[in-house]
Formats: structure tokens, sequence, C-alpha cells
């Protein structure tokens, strides 16, 4: 298991890196609860567009980013690939990912973008045209995605277990609403107490809920510093942070330069 987890990864590396596709692993609710914790942590990383243009899209309407995804999944039942256009006007390869011939999740590739997209909602036009590619390498993506497909399956079918991971599921849910998300709204969402889910999230992971959102948020923060010229104030507030001050501390504190020095260094 070990060995094959770590041939995933790999791989997914490979894809992103020297195939330069913007490769994401999504999962339905269920099946992402049961998979071990372990092997969460090492998927997480995957789970999220990366380009900054979805970073932006996510963060101003997340809740049609979610849309999306459920279409998603149930559009995979046929068990088909297929190219979709988001709400926002991205271009994607979806691949379905099966277990006992029904869809648990797909495989995405994203970041592209079609010549007239006149039906969608284009948030950014400057953004969406520089940070998105207009053509998709459709050959690519049937010749290199289908084997990460199946070593995801292998793993499903070797680690799932037959009880849901809370944690994991907290994991997942922070992972899509860590922007605006609050003791309460988790607490409220799993129907738990807030010290239930603040106490099981510590122990596990070994962070308060807050530092880990901000983390993710830093993340966040960092893609858009590297492909948008908006300025360190609306960039701290399209991922979450309404005090700039508080935000420039944190990422010289995470990264060692503020985000100004960082932006000017990878231009």
């Amino acid at each position: 298991m070990n060995k094959l987890i770590s041939n995933i990864i790999s791989y997914l590396n490979y894809l992103n890196s020297d195939c330069k596709l913007n490769v994401s692993v999504h999962f339905n609710k269920s099946v992402f609860g049961l998979i071990p914790r372990k092997i969460v942590s090492m998927i997480l990383p995957y789970n999220n567009h990366t380009n900054a243009y979805c970073v932006m899209a996510k963060n101003i309407d997340h809740h049609k980013c979610l849309l999306n995804q459920k279409y998603l999944l149930a559009k995979c039942q046929e068990g088909k690939p297929f190219c979709y256009s988001c709400h926002a006007a991205v271009y994607e390869y979806i691949y379905p990912i099966c277990k006992d011939n029904c869809a648990v999740g797909f495989i995405a590739v994203s970041g592209y973008r079609q010549k007239s997209p006149i039906e969608y909602n284009i948030i950014d036009y400057d953004l969406w045209k520089n940070v998105l590619n207009e053509k998709m390498p459709l050959s690519l993506c049937n010749s290199v995605i289908p084997p990460l497909s199946i070593m995801i399956e292998q793993m499903l079918l070797t680690c799932l277990k037959e009880r849901d991971n809370e944690y994991n599921l907290i994991l997942q849910y922070l992972n899509e609403y860590h922007t605006n998300i609050t003791l309460s709204d988790l607490a409220k969402h799993f129907n738990r107490s807030k010290s239930h889910i603040s106490h099981l999230f510590k122990k596990e992971n070994g962070m308060t809920i807050r530092a880990y959102c901000n983390k993710l948020k830093l993340e966040d923060a960092k893609k858009l510093l590297l492909k948008t010229d908006i300025s360190i104030t609306e960039i701290a507030l399209n991922v979450g942070f309404n005090d700039t001050s508080y935000f420039i501390y944190l990422f010289k504190n995470r990264f060692g330069i503020s985000p100004l020095q960082y932006q000017k260094a990878n231009k």
C-alpha cells in the first residue's frame, strides 16, 4: 500500500511538473470519509485547482464551485471521460474514478479556456485570458490520465474502511470552505459541539482550526501573488483576511518575506 500511494503522489507530481498539466483529484463525501488519515494528508494538496483564476473564482462564489462538483460527480456515473466548462468559464477534462462500477470521484485537468465562452460568467477577463491556456491537450490527457485513475481505484479497493472518519471529513470541509469558516459553522455542519470539533482537530492535526485555515489561505495568496498584479490589500481580502496588516504579518512569519517581496521576487 505504501508503495502504491508513493507511486500515485510521484505520478501526480510528474503530471503537474513535467507534463505541465493542472491535475486535481476529487472524491465524494462518503468515500473521502473512509480513506485512512495518513493517505488523506498526502492526497489533500491535490484536491484543489491551483491556478490563480480558479482560486479567485472559488473565493468569490464558492457555492457555484461546489454545485459544479456535484454535477460532475453525477455526470461521471456515465463512466466516460468528458470535457466541461464551469460557471467561471474554465474548461476542464474530467475522468471518472470508480469503485464497484459506480463513480465515487473524478480526476480533473483544469486551467483551459475556450475562444468564445459568451454564455459563461468570466469573473476577471484579464486574469482569465492571461492565466488559462486556450488549447486543451486532449491527446495527452487521454494517454496519461487513465493510468492515474487505475492506481487510485486500486488504492480505494485496498484501503477503504467500514466506518466514517470524522477528522477526514472535517479536513475536506476546511479544504473547501477555509476562506470564511468559523468553529460555529463547523459545529453546526457536523452536528457536534465546538469543543468536540476543536479538540478532535487539534489532537489529530497538531494545529488549531484557525491556524490550519490561515495556512490554507496563505497558500491561496501565494498563487494570486504569482499570477496577478492586484494590490496586497485586494489579495488579502480575496483569500479571507479582513486585516491586511495581519495578513502581511502571517505571510512573513510563514515564508520569511513579505507578500510584496515575494511578488517582486517571482515576477
